[in-house]
């Protein structure tokens, strides 16, 4: 579902006209909704690290002449590995500048990663902190544009945003429908939390080559 579908389904939930046109979402109650799927986007993608669908990867082909390499990537780095090793953090960047460089390691400096030489490709995975995707699969921290979808599985999609944001848009726990979404949303993030969930710290390597997450 997309961010317009994912509005007017939560709109028909509450009884309130629905949109043809993202262009009409300009009454009070529309701009509330667009703040409370959001908040309600953040926290479910926040509630685990180990949520497959917040797992991405970085591909580098290293230089031998090189250590120091942009890394252009918003999230928490779990492992670096390249075909045949994995490479070690190390906290102490001022090694990489004075010769004094552990092999297969890795630092940071400011926003770019800090490589021990070597002509290995190597594969960073990491959990990205963005949670929204534009059109061109481009992750984005809020949803704003019709086209907009969440990282969440599509499957979560009706259960997770419909339930919980009809639920915490109306914030009335007498209303007839409460409860009804709130065990709804409860069950959708505990069903999610027990089956959208991998080890980030497995191992990466199968037969020589990369496993894909």
């Amino acid at each position: 579902m997309n961010f317009l579908e994912i509005i007017n389904a939560v709109l028909l939930e509450l009884n309130y006209s629905v949109v043809s046109d993202f262009s009409e979402l300009t009454k009070p109650e529309h701009v509330r909704l667009k703040q409370v799927i959001n908040r309600i986007n953040k926290e479910v993608c926040s509630l685990s690290d180990n949520f497959y669908f917040r797992q991405r990867t970085k591909e580098i082909a290293l230089d031998k002449d090189v250590i120091e390499y942009p890394l252009n990537i918003e999230g928490k780095i779990t492992k670096v590995v390249s075909s045949s090793a994995s490479y070690r953090f190390q906290p102490d960047y001022n090694l990489f500048f004075f010769d004094s460089i552990p092999e297969k390691s890795y630092s940071f400096y400011g926003e770019n990663i800090l490589i021990s030489p070597s002509n290995d490709d190597i594969r960073i995975f990491y959990v990205c902190s963005k949670f929204v995707k534009d059109k061109n699969d481009e992750l984005k921290e809020n949803f704003e544009n019709e086209t907009d979808t969440s990282i969440i599985p599509e499957g979560f999609h009706d259960r997770i945003f419909i339930n919980g944001a009809a639920m915490n848009f109306k914030q009335n726990p007498s209303h007839p429908k409460y409860v009804h979404w709130s065990k709804e949303y409860d069950k959708a993030v505990r069903t999610l939390s027990g089956n959208a969930k991998c080890d980030i710290n497995q191992n990466t390597k199968i037969n020589g080559g990369f496993r894909r997450l």
